[in-house]
């Protein structure tokens, strides 16, 4: 696994390896990381079985970007012996070890997790933006395969110039059957948002929706969990909008302290503009809670039934997405109907099946690897 974030999880990257790789130990694999090395952690570690190989990595614009030698990926591959490669972020690492595993005559996989906007979210790295797309295009058609989580992501991916053979396996759920206890929530409808506070999670649009719905519901509060540097920008949207007392900044959850936010919300709203899945989406799916999300993101088409599990609004229309909340603010019967839809959808995601497909991607191209 080739990755710049891994343990502890800054990026959704981190948690799919996370949750992906301890089945894989599970189910007999070998499994090896090379990622980003972060202050004081160790050169090398096992985790659970997996060998951990961190190398030189220099924080940018918030993340640690693994800057690897050619020597040190060449002893990683030497010691490892790798029967396929698998990389899962875009980035120096992933070019150099393209590189190596092309000349070792290596097979590969690229997920394709996100795309260039993320990685521009700086606005002086925007006018790179086709730029970086052309290499990211370059370094997947390097590799066996491109593996895109969802059907809409593969044929955006073709329209973008991707010639290697695309498969299609969705990222799992993080989250199992199991007790949840539900967080004390206020006794007016409850949203939840979970998320970076980046400027691609469109969090303005929620607000100024909250501020339309405010005056019929006026107990209604907003749950928003995450850090990011848009944070200072939208506690100043919220004073000017008079929001301060409808809208809770919870900072960074733990997995199960989030559990227990999906639990006890009534509806999950994620108005991104740029998601390629959205893991907080199929999370909060999989607690049986109503979601809405806007039609700039292309996996919406393939996880969100209009009306039946959810609503998908436009990205600029505060109006629409106010009267889908109101709606659903009035309707605690709809309400319920449609978060056992969600829950339905959800259950497709589940870690068993999940990596059941990713095996069969592996044995694919990866025939020695069992």
């Amino acid at each position: 696994m080739v990755s710049d974030d891994f343990r502890p999880a800054v990026t959704g990257v981190g948690v799919y390896l996370e949750r992906t790789i301890p089945e894989l130990l599970r189910r007999g694999h070998r499994v090896a990381v090379v990622t980003s090395r972060r202050g004081g952690q160790p050169a090398e570690e096992s985790w659970g079985g997996a060998a951990i190989f961190r190398t030189f990595s220099l924080p940018v614009l918030g993340f640690y970007q693994a800057l690897p030698s050619r020597r040190t990926l060449r002893r990683v591959f030497d010691r490892v012996a790798p029967d396929l490669v698998h990389h899962h972020y875009v980035g120096f690492l992933m070019r150099r070890a393209v590189a190596l595993a092309r000349a070792r005559g290596i097979p590969q996989l690229a997920t394709h997790h996100f795309g260039p906007e993320v990685l521009s979210r700086n606005i002086l790295l925007r006018p790179f933006r086709s730029w970086m797309w052309r290499e990211l295009v370059a370094h997947q058609n390097r590799c066996d395969a491109v593996i895109a989580p969802s059907p809409e992501i593969a044929k955006t991916l073709t329209a973008r110039g991707v010639r290697a053979p695309l498969r299609v396996v969705p990222n799992a759920l993080r989250y199992d059957d199991g007790p949840v206890t539900p967080a004390a929530r206020p006794p007016g409808l409850t949203l939840l948002y979970a998320g970076r506070l980046a400027w691609e999670k469109n969090l303005p649009l929620l607000l100024r929706a909250l501020a339309r719905l405010i005056p019929n519901h006026p107990n209604a509060v907003l749950w928003i969990a995450g850090r990011g540097p848009e944070e200072k920008g939208l506690r100043a949207l919220c004073r000017s909008l008079g929001l301060e007392r409808n809208v809770m900044f919870l900072g960074f959850l733990n997995e199960a302290d989030l559990a227990r936010r999906y639990a006890a919300c009534d509806i999950f709203v994620l108005p991104s503009v740029q998601e390629v899945q959205g893991l907080v989406l199929l999370e909060a799916m999989w607690f049986g809670r109503p979601v809405i999300v806007t039609n700039a993101i292309p996996s919406a088409r393939d996880l969100v039934e209009d009306g039946v599990n959810g609503f998908t609004v436009a990205p600029d229309d505060p109006v629409a997405l106010a009267e889908r909340l109101s709606s659903l603010a009035a309707d605690a019967v709809r309400r319920a109907a449609m978060g056992a839809a969600a829950r339905r959808s959800a259950e497709n995601f589940r870690l068993a099946p999940v990596t059941n497909a990713l095996e069969t991607v592996y044995r694919e191209w990866a025939a020695p690897c069992g």
